[in-house]
C-alpha cells in the first residue's frame, strides 16, 4: 500500500503538477499617481478611451522590460486597474487639473473632443557600459537606469476631424529596478506628457 502511494506521488511530480499555497505570498497593488481635480470650465468635454499599450504589458502584473530584452514579471506586484485604463484615467485627471476642462473615459452624447493615446514604450532604459548585460542582477551595482515613456496621441473632434497628433517621450532616473520605483517614475513621466498635451488643446472660446 505504501509502495502504491509512493508511486502515485512520484507520478504527480513527473506530470508537472505542483500545488502550493497561494496565500503564502502577499500581493502589493500599484497605481499611477494623478491629482484629484475639479472641473472649472464647462467644456468641451475630452473623451479619453482606453489607451493602446504593448502586448507585453497587457496583464495585471507590473512588468519591467528594458531595451536589452530583459523582462521581469512581478507576480507579487499588480496594478490596481488594467494598465490601458489606468493610463487614460491618469492623463484625463492631469488634463482637468491643468486646464479645468472635464475629461471622461465614457463617450459623451454631446459635441466633444477625443484624445486617443498609444503607449509605444513603457520600459527601463539601460545605458551602454561595461556593466550593461541581460544577465546582470538588479541591485548589485549603482543604478544608472531610467524609466522611459513614449506616447503617441491624436486629438480629434467628435466628427473625426484631426486637430493635433504628436509623439512625446519622457524619462526619469530610477534608484532601483523595483515595481514601486518604476511606478513612481512612470507617474512623473505621464504627468509631463499630459502637460505637453494640455498646451496643444484648443481654446474653447476661440473654437466657437
Amino acid at each position: 500500500m505504501k509502495a502504491r502511494a509512493l508511486l502515485l506521488g512520484v507520478a504527480a511530480l513527473l506530470s508537472g503538477c505542483i500545488i502550493f499555497d497561494k496565500k503564502s505570498e502577499a500581493v502589493t497593488f500599484h497605481q499611477l499617481a494623478s491629482p484629484a481635480a475639479a472641473t472649472t470650465r464647462p467644456g468641451p468635454t475630452i473623451f479619453v478611451p482606453r489607451s493602446v499599450i504593448p502586448s507585453a504589458l497587457r496583464r495585471p502584473n507590473v512588468v519591467l522590460i528594458d531595451d536589452t530584452g530583459w523582462v521581469r514579471i512581478e507576480d507579487a506586484h499588480r496594478w490596481v486597474a488594467p494598465l490601458d485604463r489606468a493610463v487614460s484615467e491618469a492623463v484625463g485627471r492631469h488634463l482637468t487639473a491643468l486646464t479645468g476642462l472635464p475629461c471622461s473615459t465614457q463617450s459623451p452624447t454631446d459635441e466633444h473632443l477625443v484624445l486617443l493615446l498609444t503607449v509605444d514604450k513603457m520600459e527601463v532604459f539601460a545605458p551602454a557600459g561595461p556593466s550593461r548585460s541581460l544577465f546582470s542582477i538588479p541591485g548589485t551595482a549603482a543604478s544608472t537606469d531610467t524609466a522611459t515613456l513614449q506616447v503617441t496621441f491624436r486629438l480629434e473632434k467628435s466628427d473625426g476631424t484631426l486637430l493635433s497628433a504628436k509623439t512625446l517621450s519622457r524619462s526619469t532616473p530610477l534608484k532601483e529596478r523595483s515595481p514601486t520605483e518604476f511606478t513612481q517614475a512612470q507617474s512623473a513621466n505621464l504627468a509631463a506628457v499630459a502637460g505637453e498635451i494640455a498646451l496643444l488643446l484648443p481654446n474653447p472660446s476661440s473654437s466657437k
